[in-house]
């Protein structure tokens, strides 16, 4: 019986046992040589049309320090001091909130979404092994059941009836690591356990330190890495809020924490789909963990993909160096373009403030929000900006206002 699957993703554990290459000829990603050209990446080599939406600034609808947004397709919604805020996509205008944190039926744990591609519902994190469901106007729609309780830190996309999960371990917390088909009964229908984390995590009381790295550049609290130090001197790395499981014209892509390949899921059948190639910089699986000569080494952080490229993050110097690269591979063309992620993607469409994007649609757009106080400071560096046309919106912004979401689309 054909398979409808409706995708979930884990924060994932470093190192993974990969199943055998089916695929013929997998994408190339020559991380290797592109690192040694290093050049300007403008928002041109993402979309050719960029919008800029003020997002209305009420009483209700404040917009904290610490933030994620998802984009669906009427609607931004921005996850915020334990709220989901939803906006117009259009206009801005502020259109309510979705569902609340508590402990009541309706609550959720964790108010960051996961937005259904066909459907446009809403799914929200309930501890320990719960999802809620609201529609796009804050209706409660009911629960979902998972068939293992999970970490709190989760990623999830949808398409219709069936849950293709990646379970994954959390901080201290032993599961076994497979791919997982459940319906929202918490059913298992299928799985892929060739997926799996080789060895025993350490316990919690083996743990010395817990620390966060903020990596992603231009964006305050947003993304990361959580740094799990333990008494006998390894250290483990969490990735925050990055897919494994996303969804690429209709095909489902999957990808372990910093590992080198991309997979197609399909059925219970995993063949690569796309390869990062780090030659000389490649991070030795037996290497993981250790702090000591391993600045050199190159991982994958982050990846945002849509139909026409494949932007991503990579961080040189994982455990203390931590320098960051970001990458476009042009699909068409098969060519990869690098450069330092602090500079961010150059806009030569307005020739405004640069662009570090955080978040993508399977239709091709790319997002992330511009801050007010960093807004001001590239004025005050660049005085004499013509605020017309697509900049009109600084005409009606002030340093009270929700930050400014940006929006590049094919």
């Amino acid at each position: 019986m054909k398979k409808q699957i409706m995708l979930g993703g884990l924060l994932l554990l470093l190192g993974s046992c990969a199943p055998q290459n089916k695929a013929n000829a997998p994408n190339a990603i020559d991380i290797a040589a592109s690192l040694e050209h290093l050049t300007e990446l403008k928002i041109s080599q993402l979309g050719k049309q960029i919008r800029y939406i003020p997002l209305e600034t009420t009483d209700s609808s404040l917009i904290g320090n610490s933030y994620s947004i998802k984009l669906s397709k009427g609607r931004i919604f921005v996850s915020t001091n334990g709220r989901c805020l939803s906006f117009d996509k259009q206009t801005g205008k502020y259109l309510g909130s979705i569902g609340h944190k508590g402990e009541d039926p309706k609550g959720y744990s964790n108010a960051s979404c996961f937005i259904h591609p066909h459907t446009n519902n809403l799914y929200f994190y309930r501890q320990p092994d719960k999802l809620v469901k609201y529609d796009t106007k804050g209706n409660y729609l009911g629960q979902v059941n998972l068939p293992q309780k999970i970490s709190p830190s989760l990623y999830f996309t949808f398409s219709d009836s069936l849950i293709l999960a990646h379970y994954g371990e959390g901080i201290g917390q032993p599961q076994a690591s497979a791919l997982l088909y459940f319906n929202e009964q918490g059913e298992i229908k299928d799985s892929l356990p060739e997926f799996a984390n080789p060895g025993n995590p350490m316990g919690m009381d083996q743990i010395s330190s817990i620390n966060v790295f903020k990596q992603l550049p231009g964006n305050a609290n947003i993304g990361g890495l959580i740094y799990i130090n333990y008494q006998n001197g390894t250290m483990t790395v969490l990735p925050i809020d990055q897919p494994s499981l996303w969804l690429s014209n209709g095909s489902i892509r999957f990808r372990k924490a910093f590992n080198d390949t991309i997979y197609d899921i399909k059925g219970h059948e995993a063949t690569v789909h796309t390869t990062f190639h780090t030659r000389q910089w490649h991070f030795p699986a037996e290497k993981m963990g250790q702090k000591e000569d391993t600045d050199k080494y190159i991982v994958i952080t982050s990846i945002l993909e849509t139909p026409n490229h494949l932007f991503f993050i990579s961080l040189q110097g994982l455990y203390d160096k931590k320098k960051p690269f970001y990458g476009i591979y042009d699909k068409e063309k098969h060519i990869t373009y690098m450069n330092d992620a602090t500079v961010g993607l150059t806009d030569d469409l307005t020739h405004f403030m640069p662009f570090y994007p955080i978040t993508c649609t399977e239709e091709g757009e790319y997002a992330a929000l511009l801050e007010i106080g960093k807004i001001d400071e590239w004025m005050d560096k660049n005085p004499g900006i013509v605020q017309e046309g697509k900049l009109s919106f600084l005409q009606e912004i002030n340093e009270e206002s929700n930050p400014v979401c940006v929006i590049v689309g094919p």
